[in-house]
């Protein structure tokens, strides 16, 4: 590690510098989150065989022992779990989503933290989850499909205009910023390499003018969390401490949980060390006193035709609350469908499928979503799923029509039944390769 870096943490560390170092020789805590909208612990346990030990971050959080592969299994690739390391969801738990509320996670990709408040939202209220590059973007929505979630808005924009959009609207925003990324030195030597006393500046300065952002976003007595994997106090404190000084209907209140450390000169921050059991993070809970409340306008769509109304009754077990239909693609979701002005929309809440004015093809989205399952459905055994994930067929001479394809009760995907054969429709680019 660069001398420079060092010297900041024996500095920041004093008497726990020499700890540090030791943790650093230490192999990273893997973890994973159970999926409230699907499952819950005592099913994972069930279904997977893991042992798995309370995480004191998060408490649907559990450390475990990772074994290749894992990311393969039906377990994940049904969304009943998500990967996580563990300290990486302190930072919702000091957000505390509640359920019906209008909550924006400003820079969301991977998604790990977006799926995270959607377990806690239960497919009420609204969710908005902003990724500006847009290959990560694409990575947020896949995960999203995956959680299951019936309310959540994906948009690939800066964040200026998602605050021209959305401005004075929600209730939360989870700020967690894009930073040099020291806590992360333990698992990604990419990041070793490229930090620097420059970069460190340079994040700052971007995230002094995201939290602007998400200041704007935010409507009155709304509340603002900031978030960062890096140690050092100019990314953190100092970040914090000129966001309040130019904004001063804004101000800290207490992170009240179980775990880390009081902030350097801001005790109501929390802060995580690898001596903490995590890798490093710094959380800052913040409110907004001032301000005022106003609604973006809602996506115009096109009538949807009764026939196409009949195809969706007769396939799903129940109703969303809204639709949209627009350009010929059909969505589905629990909360209205918001314009999002100049932003680009990657998707909006439940991309159901594709409607040509005749025919309905529906999308392997409408499958995983833990709101509305689809009517008809095929439990495969062990043998089935493992063919079905490769993207094979299966023999089937039940009724015509659009199945989900079930490992355990839980669906992976969907497949259309000719009376012969259940054809598959799991997704290309996720069947597995390699035998």
């Amino acid at each position: 590690m660069k001398e420079e870096f060092l010297k900041q943490m024996q500095e920041m560390l004093k008497d726990e510098y020499p700890a540090y170092l030791e943790s650093l020789s230490s192999e990273p805590l893997h973890g994973l989150r159970i999926n409230l909208l699907k499952s819950d612990e005592q099913e994972v346990r069930r279904l997977t065989g893991l042992d798995l030990q309370s995480s004191v971050f998060c408490d649907n959080g559990f450390l475990f022992d990772k074994t290749p592969g894992f990311g393969f299994s039906p377990a994940f690739r049904s969304g009943i779990v998500y990967l996580q390391e563990p300290s990486a969801s302190a930072a919702v738990t000091v957000l505390r989503p509640e359920k019906g509320l209008k909550i924006l996670d400003l820079c969301a990709a991977p998604g790990s933290k977006t799926t995270q408040i959607a377990e806690r939202m239960g497919h009420t209220g609204f969710l908005a989850a902003n990724e500006y590059v847009h290959k990560r973007s694409l990575i947020l929505q896949e995960n999203v499909i995956n959680n299951g979630t019936a309310n959540c808005m994906i948009l690939n924009a800066d964040t200026s205009d998602v605050a021209d959009a959305f401005h004075d609207f929600f209730d939360m925003v989870l700020c967690d910023a894009p930073c040099s990324g020291e806590g992360m030195f333990r698992k990604n030597e990419d990041a070793v390499s490229e930090w620097s006393i420059a970069n460190v500046k340079a994040c700052a300065a971007r995230q002094a003018e995201i939290l602007h952002n998400a200041w704007r976003c935010l409507k009155k007595d709304g509340i603002l969390v900031y978030s960062t994997c890096t140690f050092n106090t100019c990314e953190n404190e100092e970040t914090v401490r000129a966001f309040l000084a130019s904004h001063p209907d804004m101000k800290t209140v207490p992170a009240s949980v179980p775990f880390g450390r009081k902030g350097f000169g801001i005790e109501e921050a929390v802060r995580i060390f690898p001596m903490d059991g995590g890798e490093g993070h710094f959380i800052c809970r913040m409110q907004k006193c001032g301000g005022s409340e106003s609604e973006p306008g809602r996506i115009k769509g096109t009538p949807i035709p009764a026939a196409l109304k009949k195809e969706i009754h007769s396939l799903l077990e129940k109703e969303y609350p809204y639709y949209l239909l627009k350009d010929g693609r059909l969505y589905g979701g629990c909360a209205p469908f918001y314009a999002a002005g100049k932003c680009r929309i990657i998707s909006h809440q439940v991309f159901l499928g594709e409607w040509n004015g005749t025919r309905f093809e529906p999308s392997h989205h409408l499958f995983l979503s833990a709101f509305a399952p689809a009517k008809l459905k095929y439990e495969m055994n062990e043998e089935e799923t493992s063919r079905y994930l490769w993207g094979e067929q299966l023999p089937y001479s039940g009724a015509k029509g659009y199945y989900s394809m079930c490992w355990n009760g839980h669906p992976l995907g969907g497949a259309k039944c000719d009376g012969k054969y259940l054809k598959n429709r799991y997704p290309k680019y996720l069947r597995l390769r390699a035998r």
